[in-house]
């Protein structure tokens, strides 16, 4: 087990801004938490790391801020518990196994979360917190008799305890499963507070993520374990306690969030040793609350199915009792629902609600988590529930692409959700209309701005559309570049006046341009790769510019045919980026350095001042006549740390953006960096699950 004590407290630049564009929403929340303080909740996501409620401001603030490059995989938290009787004492359970070679750390916070100490356990357990079951939980648990022990489950690796705080841990030998065949391993720990002896909680409950022998209880604080007797053929999604320390389990035919078709809700009186299905129907369920004032009153939610919402969507269930379970009361059957001023969520249901939180200051208010934010209520027993959606400030998509012209809005787009435009990077965004899921590339002509195009898409569906009223209106090109196969996602790209349009499809090795809109296609010449990122030249419609595959490409008919240029150099694959005023001048971001040319790639020029270079931008200059500003994501210099920087007189010198506190996990999915051509001092970044960020000057 490492310790190493590590926090996110680094220099902060004072000269910046910093934050997430808004889009009011997005993603999967996967945990909804009260705590003992009024107004303070926590959240946790999958890809976004964790959030607190900010009460002042009525939305939530992101956390995870600080997360670097290296150590992107903390942005998975797979469970969260807060000290039941001291707020600001947070512990996230973080990790990915996919990023960060699969790194899993203990984060602890003694301040709201304001800074955080990393203590990695990787060695012990290994957590997923972007797997499936990722919404079951909590499998992080703080003993409320002594706030110095926790327990810890894996995905893999069994149980591991702390009995200082979270600051060492140790594997809990007694504990019988290490491992499940879902790889969800242990996914809920709870602590009965009524078995205290010596200071200590005994009587601990465990669940594993199978369809039986899944729920095990020590009465001897962890030493031993047993079976819990009559737990169900199904794998347990939540449990909950009241305070006679009868158990409430929810239960699905699988670990969820997906792929459920059944369920039930089971309570067990451990003092008479019963167990009874309370559930009002056959369905999966994922949730329980106990009002702390009346525990005959209980809001329960279903897991996985589609019934039809108040605004016509369909999705998830909450129930509520007055009397114990006996009689359940679907409060969709008479509730409303409001988007509160987050248009794009209209026409979406909440779904995949793996957590309920019910206000302990005002039982009349619950938090609801789903797969794209939080919807809240605050008179669920009323007759007429008023249900809105709440997730100002998590911004959890994943932006794929991004686009900044001169005196026009932002436009974006994004996996899951299309993308978006901005008018204000503080306002909640307008969706794209056409929407086809996850778009992994937009396009719009410089100099036909109403002409756009972007691409989405699977094995089985080939999903490409364009419009020609600037985002109006959307048709979609569903004939083929090549007859009988389907291509999808990749890049495309129009040149400078929108008469062609390029695709380089993610599972083609070619790329095709079509000048009537899919009518019919042609092969372009010269280009062999999947995903080529594609863009034309802002002023000649003749010149094309592509970069994959370690290698550069310039086509100066207008995107049919492309010859290779800068073979000399060591490349890596990004983004070119073309200057808005300058034919035939674009950067790029070689990996080793950053280069530029001036003649349509026949030559390239080094910057001399950077080392190491992922992303290139250039972003609106402070007075007119400046250079461009040119933002960089890399170092300039050996000891440099890897981030954000700019230049405002050509590369001569660069200033470091972001800092050590705001480095957001890197440039993730998107793997992009994008300088506002509108306000100075202005640059976005992807990430992989913390949405647009933001870096901006306050002196402008």
């Amino acid at each position: 087990m490492i310790s190493d004590g590590s926090d996110n407290s680094g220099a902060v630049n004072t000269g910046w801004t910093y934050g997430q564009v808004a889009v009011g929403g997005g993603g999967f929340v996967t945990g909804v938490f009260s705590t003992c303080e009024e107004g303070v909740f926590y959240a946790r996501t999958d890809v976004g790391g964790a959030y607190r409620w900010d009460d002042s401001t009525k939305q939530w603030r992101s956390l995870n801020y600080w997360v670097s490059e290296d150590d992107v995989g903390l942005m998975g938290i797979s469970a969260i518990a807060v000290d039941p009787s001291n707020a600001a004492k947070v512990y996230l359970l973080a990790g990915t196994s996919y990023f960060s070679g699969g790194k899993t750390c203990i984060l602890i916070s003694d301040n709201y979360g304001e800074s955080f100490t990393a203590v990695e356990v990787t060695d012990l357990i290994k957590n997923h917190g972007n797997g499936m079951g990722r919404g079951n939980g909590e499998r992080l648990a703080i003993d409320p008799n002594n706030p110095d022990i926790l327990y810890a489950g894996g995905n893999t690796g069994g149980i591991i305890r702390s009995t200082d705080g979270g600051h060492t841990w140790k594997p809990v030998t007694g504990f019988p499963i290490t491992a499940t065949t879902n790889q969800n391993g242990v996914n809920i720990i709870v602590f009965d507070p009524t078995s205290e002896k010596d200071g200590t909680t005994q009587r601990i409950y465990a669940s594993v993520s199978q369809s039986k022998d899944n729920i095990y209880v020590s009465e001897d604080a962890g030493e031993t374990w047993s079976l819990l007797p009559n737990t169900q053929n199904a794998m347990p999604q939540r449990i909950k306690l009241d305070s006679k320390g009868n158990l409430y389990v929810t239960y699905g035919d699988t670990e969820g969030p997906w792929g459920m078709s059944s369920g039930s809700v089971y309570k067990y009186d451990i003092a008479a040793g019963t167990a009874e299905n309370i559930a009002p129907a056959s369905t999966p369920f994922s949730d329980i609350a106990i009002d702390p004032n009346d525990e005959q009153k209980m809001v329960l939610t279903t897991a996985c199915t589609w019934q039809q919402q108040p605004n016509g969507a369909f999705g998830d269930i909450i129930y509520t009792t007055t009397d114990g379970g006996k009689n359940w009361t679907n409060i969709l059957t008479n509730a409303t629902m409001s988007n509160n001023d987050m248009g794009w969520i209209d026409g979406y249901a909440f779904h995949w609600c793996s957590s309920l939180a019910l206000n302990p200051f005002d039982t009349d208010e619950i938090m609801v988590t789903s797969g794209n934010g939080i919807f809240a209520c605050d008179n669920i027993w009323d007759e007429k529930p008023e249900l809105y959606f709440n997730s100002k400030g998590i911004e959890e998509t994943v932006p794929m692409d991004m686009i900044t012209l001169e005196d026009y809005p932002l436009v974006s787009a994004a996996l899951d959700y299309d993308g978006f435009v901005h008018d204000d990077i503080y306002t909640p965004a307008t969706r794209h209309g056409g929407q086809i899921g996850s778009v992994t590339s937009i396009t719009v002509a410089p100099q036909n701005r109403d002409y756009w195009a972007k691409v989405g898409g699977s094995d089985s569906e080939q999903l490409l559309t364009y419009t020609i009223d600037g985002g109006k209106t959307w048709n979609k090109i569903t004939n083929s570049p090549e007859a009988g196969k389907v291509y999808h996602s990749g890049k495309v790209a129009f040149n400078a006046d929108g008469s062609r349009l390029i695709w380089s499809p993610e599972n083609a090795y070619s790329a095709y341009y079509t000048e009537d809109f899919g009518k019919t296609w042609t092969k372009c010449e010269g280009i062999i790769g999947k995903s080529i990122y594609v863009i034309g030249d802002s002023i000649s419609p003749d010149h094309v510019y592509a970069y994959g595959n370690d290698k550069v490409y310039v086509s100066s008919d207008g995107g049919k045919s492309f010859e290779k240029v800068a073979t000399d150099l060591f490349l890596m694959e990004d983004r070119l980026c073309v200057s808005p005023t300058e034919e035939g001048t674009f950067y790029l971001p070689a990996g080793a350095g950053l280069y530029k040319t001036t003649d349509y790639g026949a030559t390239f020029t080094k910057y001399e001042g950077v080392k190491v270079c992922d992303g290139v931008s250039l972003g609106k200059a402070k007075n007119d006549g400046d250079p461009y500003v040119i933002y960089i994501y890399g170092t300039v210099s050996d000891n440099s740390t890897k981030g954000i920087y700019m230049s405002e007189d050509d590369g001569a010198t660069w200033t470091r953006v972001n800092d050590d506190a705001h480095r957001f996990g890197g440039l993730g999915n998107g793997d992009w960096i994008c300088g506002d051509l509108n306000v100075y001092g202005r640059v976005y970044m992807s990430t992989v699950g913390l949405g647009i960020c933001y870096c901006d000057k306050t002196e402008k």
